[in-house]
């Protein structure tokens, strides 16, 4: 567009390269001085608006690139076809518009339009419509202020109220620390009383196997007799003392332990938060200027969320596992694939053509896996064995056995978020490990599934419990539904939720894998035996790519694309 401005038109058609210095508006082309000149006189194109071309070219871009000429016939509009709202050249009128009734000549349509009531409506309205745009924009930012602001003072408030149970509880257990010492003296005192009479003995047994020596190589028949009389007194007196011990239940071992008082325990259990953040509304202050009283309403389409009902898979690839007890995958960022194998304690990571990468040998058992873009780590528990959560650096390919976390518990299952591994500690239930401060805490009291994973979406966190039913709970440990899973699903293992928050499980007892609503009130059978399912132990849902990984306990691994 930028040499047509500068270029005269008639000048290039006969291969002349001369400066435009104006623009018509009509002919749509540049022109230099002298052609100027001769289209001023010309009878044809003496009435013709011209501008300067450094005026014309303080037009917006996009005013520039509408031509005046009919794209598809390269002739100039002259009819606007009010019915279908478009200009139109001659041959238009002919093949496209010849039943159309409602035709203006174009130069009429276009006949004073800049100083047209519509133009000048539609001046007022971009005025207005800015106006109202910068009120809100104002009105919004006052309202991040003053959030701000509420936040701080919610922050203090908390601080304050944090420090206050601090100081009280600092005062209970300087004086629970003052009982448990006096306790622990009072029974040390009581052992040491009965340490000093057992040594008292010991000593005078000592002198009496002295004393038998000494006879049995000096003494005659009646001394030896005669002694033997006033020792066989002492070991009688002995063995009486032994007998008033174990009968006054003073050999009997004694320890301390301590228990929550029941206002701790509903500290530590009942309460889940310190307080609720409320969010409360009212009226805006922002009054829109209208200055008419009725305004076109915009209807804007809403997208239906899918459901169970709209899912479909469509097989990608199949993959060679690697080991016979694959119990847990997942996917990388570039699109490898990640198998853990419980017994070997073997991690394999899998190429995206289905061949191996590398190999990694926990140590341990490898149960389930969970892995974290941001740091590059992985994170492996141990099943049975070991009761800890290995931690691998995939970017150094290494285990970090400086880093691993012992938990005191089985681990099974693991996910994360915020800082805070989440996973299946089967009797201990649905347990938490912070990374920030390395505290355990309990989240849900509940026996959870051997073998069986754990899952995260959004703020919700989903389980198989031992009854072989599913749970979803938040993140503080309600539980929101449940659902029993024997009627159409043996053996639960995997689990795993795609971006509409439906559930994926894989039954490793009855070969399929489920898909279950998000309110748990409805399920679909998505893949079984006939799909190659034999005893499908993990699943993993890659939500950036809709793709969904389901590993056999052995041999095979399936990739599907999931569309809706």
């Amino acid at each position: 567009m930028s040499s047509k401005l500068t270029v005269c038109g008639v000048c290039e058609y006969r291969n002349i390269n001369k400066q435009s210095v104006v623009w018509c508006l009509e002919c749509d082309e540049g022109l230099c001085e002298e052609c100027k000149e001769h289209h001023t006189a010309s009878k044809g194109s003496r009435n013709h608006s011209i501008v300067p071309v450094s005026e014309y070219q303080q037009i917006p871009s996009g005013i520039l690139e509408i031509t005046q000429t009919c794209p598809k016939h390269s002739e100039k509009y002259q009819i606007f076809c009010t019915k279908h709202d478009c200009p139109c050249c001659r041959r238009c009128v002919t093949e496209t518009h010849s039943g159309c009734h409602e035709m203006d000549v174009i130069d009429d349509v276009i006949k004073n339009v800049k100083s047209s009531n519509a133009f000048l409506e539609m001046e007022q309205t971009l005025t207005e419509l800015s106006g109202n745009l910068q009120k809100i924009r104002k009105d919004r930012q006052e309202n991040i202020k003053s959030l701000m602001e509420c936040r701080a003072n919610i922050e203090k408030d908390v601080q304050q109220t944090r420090m206050s149970i601090n100081k009280h509880l600092d005062t209970l257990q300087e004086s629970l620390t003052k009982e448990l010492y006096a306790v622990e003296k009072n029974e040390s005192t009581k052992i040491e009383n009965i340490i000093s009479s057992i040594q008292e003995k010991e000593r005078k047994i000592s002198e009496s196997q002295t004393t038998l020596d000494k006879m049995k190589q000096h003494a005659s028949d009646l001394q030896t007799f005669l002694a033997l009389k006033h020792i066989q007194r002492d070991v009688t007196n002995n063995d009486q003392f032994l007998e008033s011990l174990i009968k006054e239940e003073k050999l009997k071992h004694v320890s301390m332990s301590w228990k929550n008082e029941t206002s701790v325990e509903n500290l530590l259990t009942g309460i889940k938060k310190m307080g609720t953040i409320t969010l409360d509304t009212r009226s805006g202050d922002v009054t829109l200027t209208k200055r008419k009283n009725q305004q076109a309403q915009m209807m804007m389409a809403v997208t239906p969320v899918p459901t169970i009902d709209d899912i479909i898979l469509n097989s990608r690839q199949t993959v060679k596992t690697i080991g016979k007890d694959v119990t847990s995958c997942c996917f990388l960022p570039d699109g490898r694939m990640i198998f853990s194998c419980y017994v070997s304690g073997q991690i394999s990571v899998i190429k995206i053509n289905g061949t191996l990468d590398f190999t990694l040998q926990q140590g341990v058992c490898a149960s389930h896996i969970y892995f974290i873009e941001e740091s590059q780590k992985l994170f492996v528990t141990s099943g049975t064995y070991g009761n800890c959560i290995t931690m691998i650096d995939m970017k150094n390919r290494r285990t970090d056995l400086k880093k691993s976390i012992r938990v005191g518990s089985v681990t099974y299952g693991i996910t994360h978020k915020d800082g805070k591994l989440f996973y299946n500690g089967c009797d201990r239930g649905l347990c938490v490990f912070s990374l920030d401060d390395d505290s355990t805490t309990q989240l849900v009291n509940a026996t959870l599934s051997q073998y069986s994973d754990i899952a995260i979406w959004k703020d919700q966190l989903y389980f198989i419990n031992a009854d072989k039913s599913i749970s979803c709970c938040d993140l503080q440990g309600e539980v929101k539904w449940k659902l029993r899973l024997e009627a159409f699903l043996r053996s639960p293992c995997g689990i795993t939720v795609d971006n509409y928050e439906r559930v994926y499980i894989s039954g490793c007892g009855s070969n399929n894998v489920v898909v279950i609503s998000p309110d748990g009130n409805k399920h679909r059978l998505m893949l079984s035996e006939k799909d190659g399912l034999n005893k499908p132990q993990s699943l993993c849902f890659d939500r950036k790519n809709n793709k969904l990984l389901v590993a056999n306990q052995q041999n095979e691994a399936f990739i599907y694309d999931v569309s809706k």
